[in-house]
């Protein structure tokens, strides 16, 4: 007999930078992540140290990936899920009109560069937000929480 489940046993999330330019964007969107349900965060390319002003103790409720390097990145990505770039692109579809993947890895870049060509190419596909300039990077992974989060809710 053949197990039925609900497609939600199926769903989960992660976001991450690379190359934060601050700690304190990591800090913020690590507890984004949390309170929203993402399963993981990560970042590329860069060091984080846990702070003391992280008063819900994130670091002890979901796990942050350090990876060195971009190809010791796309080596982890889970199977059968999507990276998603946040990017201001000519190829990005607006997130308004972007359906989210059940399994997804939600990229975004620095602020002062973006993602990599590299990065974008290994995308499959690429989210931009509304908006005539960049937001904070933190700022934009919370967006792209919130746009899953509601179109996801069942």
């Amino acid at each position: 007999m053949r197990k039925k489940w609900d497609s939600k046993e199926e769903r989960y999330f992660g976001i991450g930078i690379y190359k934060p330019k601050t700690e304190e964007n990591v800090g913020s969107l690590w507890r984004t992540a949390y309170i929203y349900g993402a399963s993981f965060i990560f970042i590329i390319d860069a060091k984080y140290k846990k702070k003391s002003t992280d008063v819900l103790k994130v670091w002890s409720k979901i796990p942050l990936f350090q990876f060195a390097s971009i190809e010791a990145f796309l080596q982890t990505v889970p199977y059968s899920c999507k990276i998603i770039g946040i990017e201001m692109d000519k190829r990005a579809i607006p997130i308004k009109e972007f359906v989210h993947p059940e399994r997804a890895v939600y990229l975004l870049g620095s602020e002062n560069n973006g993602l990599t060509k590299e990065l974008k190419n290994k995308c499959q596909e690429l989210v931009i937000l509304p908006g005539k300039e960049s937001v904070n990077v933190a700022v934009a992974g919370s967006i792209a929480i919130f746009d899953r989060i509601n179109k996801m809710e069942e």
